[in-house]
């Protein structure tokens, strides 16, 4: 976590990809072929970040939300471009030899069988790595996120792994471990010209700065990206002080 509010350097980024749907209709092409460009664009910004020696990289992939209110081909249609990119990282091994962590997060039980087992497997393929640390969130809802951690610790109660008196020394710390991300982005970016975090990351995102960006995700570049690392350098982050 970096929390120097002194520090001009992000250390840990999150990124809501906006506007693969909106990107296809510009572009008067499939929605399939939108998305294809927005999966690819995760690969390309996660390379930035190697170059930027970021420690972390959070993507939104897909909300819960989504899941619930997208029609079934779309649901589809994501889940066999995420295992199609699954396939390929595991065949290439690109982010073992990038030294790239992978982590999904999010109500992953929802998802299709085989497309959870793919994506264990290269969470497993990946866990010794230490260069940057990439984030995805699946089937993700911070509502969901927040009541989950709570429901966790009523659990554990119940089990006897906390008493009540446990209660009284619960501080924000110990509350983030019970979290489905325990990372706490510097700066959050979101694409798409739409000026708002979808409850995204509510818990950790409680001093991170916010940096809104016209360009729909696919069309998303290195000058975007490196507008937002500087616009984080001028910020001035005192954390309430």
């Amino acid at each position: 976590m970096n929390n120097n509010p002194k520090s001009k350097f992000a250390q840990n980024i999150a990124i809501i990809p906006d506007g693969n749907r909106r990107y296809a209709q510009m572009k008067s092409i499939s929605l399939p072929k939108a998305y294809t460009a927005g999966v690819s664009k995760v690969n390309q910004v996660a390379n930035w970040a190697l170059e930027e020696k970021l420690k972390s990289m959070t993507f939104w992939a897909l909300s819960l939300e989504n899941l619930q209110k997208r029609s079934s081909i779309e649901i589809t249609m994501l889940y066999r471009l995420m295992e199609k990119q699954i396939d390929e990282a595991l065949k290439s091994e690109e982010f073992t030899s990038k030294d790239i962590k992978v982590n999904f997060f999010g109500k992953k039980e929802l998802l299709p069988v085989g497309l959870i087992k793919k994506l264990n497997k290269l969470e497993e393929k990946t866990l010794d790595n230490n260069l940057l640390e990439l984030n995805v969130a699946i089937a993700y809802s911070g509502q969901d996120e927040l009541l989950t951690a709570t429901k966790s610790i009523a659990t554990d109660i119940i089990n006897g792994k906390l008493s009540l008196n446990d209660l009284n020394s619960i501080d924000n710390l110990t509350f983030q471990k019970y979290l489905y991300l325990d990372t706490l982005p510097d700066l959050i970016i979101r694409t798409g010209k739409v000026q708002r975090l979808s409850g995204f990351l509510p818990f950790q995102s409680a001093y991170s700065e916010y940096y809104f960006c016209q360009s729909l995700w696919p069309e998303f570049t290195r000058t975007d990206f490196s507008n937002a690392l500087e616009f984080y350098k001028k910020t001035n982050r005192r954390f309430g002080k």
